[in-house]
């Protein structure tokens, strides 16, 4: 999808992948706003960007930033009202392509999502959250400087018992768990993020 600057546009940068993640689910569901970017900058550093109009882009952005605080670190956050047409060149360069696919927009699963340092620990969280729930291994992301994510789905039990289990089995490690996070109800546009992810569009 092109941006050309002709709507506002809202962004929250946060530490890491997961607190962005969440983020553009609460600014999706808070107004009426179009998530059109996604990039990975390095050095830990996500961001996710919206448009629309300025009431609605300020709205989302304002309950974004809190909930991404929430389960994070918020790093930046800003509304630019009417970007020029460079800047939205530069959004587009990680911009989603249109979705024409309705398959992908269906009502998606509960998602749970940890975030921790370094392959090692990713690992034994991806299988303690394996072993401790029915619940599907669909993502995992490497955001630079150690910082990885892993992502699963299932029922909303299932993924809250799994992300319980996989932050304790990496506690239990003596490591860090930078985020961890349920999602319930996702928006549906989150699989334009998350499928960037999807372990087995990566393995083919």
């Amino acid at each position: 999808m092109r941006y050309y600057g002709e709507e506002a546009l809202g962004l929250i940068e946060t530490l890491g992948m997961v607190p962005a993640i969440g983020g553009a689910d609460v600014m999706l569901k808070t107004a009426n706003v179009q998530l059109i970017s996604y990039e990975n900058i390095g050095s830990t550093l996500v961001a996710v960007m919206v448009k629309g109009d300025v009431s609605a882009v300020t709205a989302a952005v304002e309950a974004g930033a809190v909930a991404a605080a929430e389960i994070g670190e918020v790093t930046a956050q800003n509304v630019m009202a009417r970007p020029i047409r460079a800047v939205g060149d530069v959004v587009s360069v990680h911009g989603f392509e249109d979705d024409e696919d309705e398959a992908l927009r269906a009502k998606p699963k509960a998602m749970g999502f940890i975030e921790t340092f370094g392959i090692v620990f990713v690992l034994q969280a991806a299988d303690a959250m394996a072993k401790a729930a029915d619940v599907q291994l669909v993502g995992y992301e490497n955001v630079a400087s150690g910082y990885i994510s892993v992502l699963v789905e299932g029922d909303v039990a299932a993924c809250q018992a799994a992300v319980e289990a996989g932050v304790k089995s990496v506690k239990d490690m003596g490591a860090k768990v930078y985020s961890s996070l349920v999602i319930p109800t996702p928006h549906p546009d989150l699989h334009k993020i998350t499928r960037i992810y999807d372990i087995e569009r990566l393995l083919a």
